[in-house]
């Protein structure tokens, strides 16, 4: 996919849908291909995947493996200033903020699958392998 071509930011549940085998052929298909290109991840998304309730000592060590795929972005005061923002102009939740703050700062599109969480983020360009039009 194009889009892809010139790498992404990855939201968190992108993650836990593979590490669970719930990400289906397409989204293998396309996170593997982000992979490829030089993905992103912000900070929040390690502390939410390693962080993840349901991890079994395999699951975790398999997640900590798939954040070294990824180059993660800690919490610039750019970022921080783009999240305040996003924060006073919507109503995303704060993890949900700083991916977006993330992708913006990146000019990087955002691939999830939770869509409807980021639209009110007019300048996010959105990125999901569940809709109709990704197969």
């Amino acid at each position: 996919m194009e889009l892809i071509d010139q790498g992404c930011v990855i939201d968190t549940n992108l993650l836990i849908y593979h590490l669970t085998d719930c990400l289906g052929e397409v989204g293998e298909r396309w996170l593997e291909e982000a992979f490829d290109a030089g993905a992103y991840v912000s900070v929040i998304t390690r502390i939410e995947i390693l962080g993840w309730s349901k991890h079994s000592a395999k699951s975790l060590n398999e997640a900590a493996e798939l954040l070294t795929k990824v180059q993660e972005l800690s919490l610039s005061e750019e970022i921080i200033k783009k999240c305040i923002q996003l924060r006073q102009t919507t109503f995303l939740k704060l993890p949900d903020a700083i991916i977006a703050a993330t992708a913006l700062h990146l000019g990087r599109p955002l691939m999830t699958r939770n869509i409807k969480d980021f639209q009110a983020v007019s300048d996010l360009m959105l990125l999901d392998p569940f809709s109709p039009a990704a197969g």
